[in-house]
């Protein structure tokens, strides 16, 4: 009974007691947040005051709408999850612990500029939640291109709006946001041109010759040959889709010795951009009369080596429009390949 009377008399001192501490909490909770993401207090840690002036000289501080972007609305997720908080916390400790206890002479503050550091502080879903239309009215047909490449493969390719747009929050005067007015080619130098593709008498690994440019690469020659595809229901680790066993027999057939270059693809989209993009009938002429369907290549989006990689080679390592330079290709050499080898 005393309980009891000890509960009903301090019960509802207590209710109103703790619903004052929680609102206090809840209130001084959202002050604290409201004051640690101006742009001021931003700015206060900041040892990169060249970064400040960038921002006032951008996109997100200059724009016809009148509309300025914060430090917080791109370097942070969304506002109102706990990713958001979870991130400002981590990210104010990570500023704090800079502006008192490193070297800030030591910082490279050029290779923090470039899209490999940017796409570790800048929130993509953030850029998407401010700029939730793709596709307004003043994008001109370029963007619609590049937006809607963007809308298909972000997932897939881990695409981010910076690779594009990444001086929008950080002037920078070096940085030029450009479309595709031609077709890049590597410098032949003294190198030899080819005239005409390799010829192909046996069944052996072999260099093909891109006509017209200075452009190689190795074809090796796989054997044929009968194998058995999948696994035993018993075996360890086995996916359900192993089965059943069988046998699958393969023609030979050739495949090429390293991934698809800059070079390779630039040579055969400026011998194939226009398929796609003209009469069909003048498209059907120059082909085989029992083709099944037509299209042509599209320029990489958001790939921020490719012009390093015309020059020098190198291979990329995104999924963009190698099926078709391998297709045509593959095809081209099956039907050089004497009757018997052909798959």
């Amino acid at each position: 009974m005393r309980f009891k009377s000890f509960l009903k008399k301090f019960s509802l001192p207590a209710l109103i007691a703790g619903m004052v501490i929680g609102a206090g909490l809840t209130l001084g909770g959202n002050r604290l947040m409201t004051a640690t993401s101006t742009n001021e207090y931003c700015m206060s840690c900041h040892i990169h005051t060249h970064a400040d002036e960038a921002w006032t000289k951008s996109p997100h501080y200059h724009n016809a709408s009148g509309i300025r972007t914060g430090c917080v609305d791109c370097h942070l997720p969304p506002k109102g999850s706990f990713k958001h908080l979870s991130a400002k916390v981590r990210t104010g400790l990570h500023d704090l612990y800079a502006f008192h206890f490193k070297d800030h002479e030591l910082f490279d503050w050029e290779r923090k500029r470039q899209l490999e550091h940017a796409v570790k502080i800048v929130y993509n879903e953030s850029c998407v939640a401010c700029h939730q239309e793709l596709f307004p009215k003043s994008l001109s047909a370029e963007g619609g291109t590049a937006h809607l490449y963007y809308e298909q493969n972000a997932e897939k390719l881990n695409l981010q709006c910076i690779n594009c747009h990444l001086d929008v929050g950080h002037f920078n005067p070096n940085f030029k946001h450009e479309r595709l007015t031609g077709v890049p080619v590597a410098s032949s130098g003294e190198r030899e041109l080819f005239k005409a593709p390799a010829e192909i008498t046996r069944f052996e690994n072999f260099t093909e010759f891109i006509p017209n440019t200075s452009v190689s690469f190795n074809m090796i020659a796989i054997p044929g040959g009968t194998f058995r595809m999948g696994s035993p229901d018993k075996e360890p680790l086995r996916n359900s889709d192993e089965s059943p066993v069988r046998e699958v027999t393969l023609s030979p057939f050739w495949m090429g010795e390293a991934e698809v270059s800059w070079n390779e693809f630039w040579s055969f989209y400026g011998a194939t951009m226009s398929e796609g993009r003209v009469d069909i009938h003048q498209i059907m002429a120059r082909n085989a009369a029992n083709v099944d369907g037509i299209s042509g290549p599209t320029p990489p989006f958001g790939i921020p080596e490719q012009v390093g990689a015309v020059e020098t080679g190198l291979h990329n390592h995104y999924p963009l429009c190698r099926a078709g330079l391998l297709s045509v290709a593959l095809e081209r050499d099956r039907q050089k390949v004497p009757a018997p080898y052909r798959s």
